[in-house]
């Protein structure tokens, strides 16, 4: 559910806000990828000038605080630039109450324990480039699984995210990540699934023979968590719950191979530090300008989090913010989506250790 917004538009409140909190606080540009965190920021007779080391060119602009759980949003026209300084002109400010799901162990908690890190990283647009640099690999064994499947249902199909683009099916397993099955097109059901099936699928599906009635498909999962393609057959009579676990197999095998070949998928040793963490979310740092290549706001990535007595945890998250610090530090803000079985006893059992010393 969306925040409620409050919007304050008269001059005299945004004057009472512009004083009292954006004079006073860290304040961020924001732009399409990154938050920007301004500098020389002064509010003055209607008019707001601030410093940041990237040229905006856009021409309506959005500057940010966090007020304890409240997010305020200024949004401003630029009435004149010179280099890195801005002159601009506050328009209207929205007020939206975005508490934190939980709280995360502040820095000084974590220091207090060990070193935290992530590394072997991973995003969605990096697994996509290592399918595109392996194209005819992927086409081959695509080749084979269909022909072998071909003899036992209508129509098979594997998608990797070397295609072009996502189509429904993959964005539904972005989302969902979990496998589907459609016995019967033909007989209405009030399940959630099968209404999301004929409504955003089916309909979409210009490809599909029509006397086509059922349906399975199951995510092809990097480290079991990440999307890298699906795959799916078809038959004009319904499937049976012995194909639905059949095909689950047959996916967890896929998945199994590449997530072990090493050479086919190429995942980083950069070491990145934890800043904070909990267990819906977690925020790293680095300096080097190198490593933002990682991140990017809305996008899924798969790490290892390494922890203290040499434990880890396999972590998928979605970047949720990039934060550019005035000292030239990145801060990436991650939600936590899935965990590995073990490391999540390892990753719960830290937590509650530095509570409990806390």
């Amino acid at each position: 559910m969306s925040p409620e917004v409050k919007r304050i538009a008269e001059p005299k409140a945004i004057d009472n806000y512009m004083r009292k909190l954006f004079s006073v606080k860290p304040v961020y540009l924001k732009t399409k990828e990154l938050n920007i965190e301004t500098g020389s920021f002064i509010y003055k007779d209607d008019q707001v000038t601030f410093e940041v080391p990237d040229t905006v060119s856009e021409k309506n602009i959005n500057l940010y605080i966090r007020n304890g759980a409240e997010l305020f949003i200024a949004r401003a026209t630029v009435t004149s630039r010179s280099g890195p300084g801005y002159n601009c002109k506050v328009n209207e400010i929205l007020i939206m109450n975005l508490p934190r799901k939980e709280e995360r162990i502040s820095p000084a908690e974590i220091k207090a324990g060990a070193e935290l890190y992530i590394s072997n990283i991973i995003s969605d647009v990096t697994l996509k480039q290592n399918f595109e640099d392996n194209k005819r690999r992927m086409g081959a064994l695509k080749n084979d699984i269909e022909i072998k499947l071909g003899k036992k249902y209508d129509k098979v199909k594997i998608y990797s995210v070397s295609e072009q683009k996502y189509d429904a099916r993959m964005t539904y397993f972005m989302m969902e990540r979990k496998p589907y099955f459609i016995k019967n097109t033909t007989e209405r059901s009030d399940d959630e699934q099968y209404r999301y099936y004929i409504e955003f699928i089916y309909a979409s599906d210009r490809d599909t023979d029509r006397s086509i009635i059922s349906e399975i498909a199951v995510p092809l999962l990097y480290r079991y968590m990440l999307p890298f393609g699906y795959m799916q057959v078809n038959s004009r009579k319904p499937l049976s719950d012995e194909d639905f676990s059949f095909i689950k197999k047959q996916g967890m095998s896929i998945s199994t191979f590449f997530t072990n070949d090493k050479t086919f998928i190429k995942s980083s040793d950069d070491r990145i530090s934890i800043v904070d963490l909990s267990m819906t979310g977690l925020g790293i740092i680095f300096r080097e300008r190198s490593l933002i290549r990682h991140f990017k706001e809305g996008n899924f990535l798969i790490f290892t989090v390494f922890l203290p007595d040499k434990k880890t945890t396999t972590v998928m998250c979605q970047v949720k913010n990039i934060n550019v610090f005035k000292n030239g530090s990145y801060k990436v803000g991650c939600s936590v989506l899935n965990f590995d079985a073990i490391g999540e006893v390892n990753y719960t059992e830290y937590l509650e250790s530095i509570s409990g010393n806390g």
